[in-house]
């Protein structure tokens, strides 16, 4: 499990930048079925009436069974996780990125943090073309954006070959004046339906403070 952990883990590479820039706000539904603007800070409003029709970002919350919080050492940011289902991998090195296993699975989840901001489209292709580096044939598969705990959040899947194994990164990517964030799982292609569920649940507990 741990060499097969290993490979996945080097088409990751962190990701660096020297240029910020502010995000736009995203349309969304609120409870009530109106049309809102969510800003990278936090803050919202009503969206303006519109005469074309926009797609509104899917809106994610921390699961109730996620009840243990996971603090980072670097980053504005915790993760809720569900301690029943995940384990958290005591890190020995602080620029080690593997963060939880799966109890009894071979699904993963790694953590990058950098402190300056970016445009979330950088983040996204800086995200690509690492995963080519070591996978040339690696594709974005499923790409959409979503509001998680109050955060416009870049969700994307990435399927790629390492070593002749194929495998599938599933991620969510954030950037704001927090800095830019990746929290990202993978496993096996032939196993990901089976753990894509745990992902999200697993993904849908960051909180950016």
């Amino acid at each position: 499990m741990r060499t097969f952990s290993l490979l996945l883990l080097v088409v990751f590479l962190t990701v660096s930048a020297q240029t910020s820039a502010a995000q736009s706000p995203i349309r969304a539904k609120s409870e009530s079925g109106k049309d809102v603007l969510l800003f990278p800070d936090g803050t919202w409003k009503y969206a303006p009436a519109s005469s074309e029709p926009s797609p509104a970002a899917t809106v994610h919350n921390k699961p109730p069974s996620s009840t243990k919080l996971f603090k980072p050492t670097r980053g504005n940011f915790g993760i809720w996780y569900n301690e029943t289902k995940w384990r958290e991998q005591k890190a020995t090195d602080p620029d080690e990125k593997l963060r939880f296993s799966l109890i009894g699975g071979d699904a993963y989840v790694m953590i990058v943090v950098e402190e300056i901001p970016m445009p979330l489209e950088t983040l996204k292709k800086a995200a690509v073309a690492n995963a080519r580096s070591a996978a040339p044939d690696a594709k974005v598969t499923k790409e959409e954006t979503r509001v998680v705990n109050g955060k416009q959040i870049l969700a994307m899947v990435i399927e790629g070959t390492v070593e002749q194994i194929p495998f599938t990164y599933y991620g969510y990517y954030y950037s704001g004046k927090q800095g830019a964030i990746q929290l990202v799982g993978f496993t096996g292609q032939n196993v990901f339906a089976k753990y894509e569920e745990e992902f999200t649940q697993l993904l849908n507990g960051l909180e950016i403070y």
